[in-house]
């Protein structure tokens, strides 16, 4: 049951597009799929139509609540075999909670043993990361198998690498079997020079990473999430639906439940 998280610091990278895409790829090819929303945004969440107003309980309770589990927070959505735990603007008070809590890097893996969602009979777990490093992006790091870096193909995207990496190879000493499995190139423009110079720099300059298949720059994804849906739903047929199954293919084997 492998747990990939979605993680870039940096904002507008489409973490949460591609946790949402990918995720419903998965579940379409017959995967039983979990998405966690850890961003305080909450867009993954209103992205699946969840009110987040309504919300009794969220990834907040989650991490900082003892006795919740991903069991008591978890809703099925529209999508088959794709549930979510939702994310609360609440979350952003979390990084105060946790700071005086025993072990509190650990506090979202300790939700995520094998053992305690054994029973949910998940093949997947995806988490959705916010656009910041601080606790609960340590615990994203921390509780994760394997990263997946959404990257905009833009030189701006390249420069906050180096930090990225500072980060994970410092959170390795807490979390050893964390593995980044390569690049996600987002928002690609097929005809542009700078975006497929970018590829080859990241191709050139981290040679042990995957570079997963790029997906292309699209009007239509924003509208899929305006209607509340993955773009396998709303546009099936499109490019950008098909690049997600490319993706969740890759991911399928390279990752195997």
């Amino acid at each position: 049951m492998p747990v990939i998280a979605f993680f870039n610091q940096k904002g507008g990278t489409a973490k949460t597009t591609s946790t949402l895409n990918v995720g419903a790829a998965l579940a379409e090819r017959g995967h039983k799929t979990l998405a966690i929303d850890l961003d305080p945004q909450a867009s993954l969440t209103m992205a699946l139509g969840v009110d987040v107003l309504t919300l009794e309980s969220s990834s907040y309770d989650l991490l900082v609540d003892d006795t919740v589990t991903v069991q008591d927070v978890a809703r099925t959505t529209t999508i088959a075999n794709f549930s979510v735990v939702p994310s609360h603007p609440d979350l952003a008070a979390a990084e105060l909670q946790l700071l005086n809590a025993l072990e509190r890097e650990r506090a979202l893996a300790h939700k995520l043993k094998p053992e305690a969602l054994a029973a949910l009979d998940y093949e997947f777990v995806l988490i959705d990361s916010p656009p910041s490093l601080n606790v609960v992006s340590i615990n994203i790091l921390v509780a994760a198998d394997y990263l997946i870096i959404p990257i905009e193909p833009h030189p701006l995207s390249v420069m906050v690498l180096p930090k990225l990496f500072e980060m994970v190879g410092r959170v390795q000493r807490l979390n050893p079997k964390l593995a980044i499995v390569g690049f996600l190139p987002t928002k690609v423009h097929g005809t542009s020079r700078l975006a497929a110079d970018m590829i080859d720099d990241l191709r050139t300059g981290f040679p042990q990473l995957l570079i997963l298949p790029s997906i292309p720059l699209s009007v239509r994804g924003a509208e899929a999430v305006a209607a509340y849906t993955s773009i396998l739903a709303y546009s099936p047929k499109s490019p950008i639906a098909e690049a997600y199954r490319q993706v969740a293919r890759k991911v399928e084997k390279e990752i195997r439940p």
